[in-house]
């Protein structure tokens, strides 16, 4: 019995390994504008890739590589984009589904309101500040905020990226 990947599963393996690196590079491209249009071009790109590779690779194909090969590559896309999601519009979304819940127009107190299932924007705040605060990232000393070590290279982690995906 042979454990190693076949042809097309290593092919998918290097070419899940390549999308994030895709996406920096299309991050760069001033005429690709939005992060989901960025997103669909770099797996559109990496799945034209793996076909190329099929047809070109040498040898016999075999079904079962092949289809492992394509489970092996959309696995590596939706993480990708529960990544890449998470960091474009996350919390944004939740915001957004919260006021389109409301049904009308909200003032910023109601919106406030509405996300937080009854509270204001005080409320809002120190709930958003409990979850700095819970996971490490922010302390409170003499009544003031400052961001922990942790907190700062989560901060830098998370600027980097969005910088290097075009995000911000």
């Amino acid at each position: 019995m042979n454990f190693l990947p076949g042809p097309a599963q290593t092919t998918a393996i290097c070419l899940s390994a390549a999308l994030p690196l895709l996406l920096l590079c299309y991050a760069r491209i001033a005429a690709i504008r939005g992060a989901g249009r960025r997103f669909r071009l770099g797996c559109l790109s990496v799945v034209v890739l793996f076909v190329i590779a099929c047809i070109a690779i040498p040898g016999p194909r075999l079904l079962d590589d092949v289809v492992s090969g394509l489970f092996l590559l959309a696995t590596a896309m939706m993480l990708c984009y529960v990544l890449f999601s998470l960091l474009a519009w996350g919390f944004t979304l939740t915001l957004l589904t919260a006021l389109v819940r409301a049904g009308s127009p909200l003032t910023l107190e109601q919106w406030a309101a509405a996300y937080m299932q009854g509270g204001d924007l005080g409320t809002f705040a120190h709930n958003r500040l409990k979850l700095l605060i819970g996971s490490g990232m922010v302390m409170i000393a003499d009544g003031k905020l400052a961001p922990t070590a942790k907190g700062l290279a989560v901060a830098h982690l998370v600027k980097f990226v969005r910088f290097s995906t075009g995000l911000g």
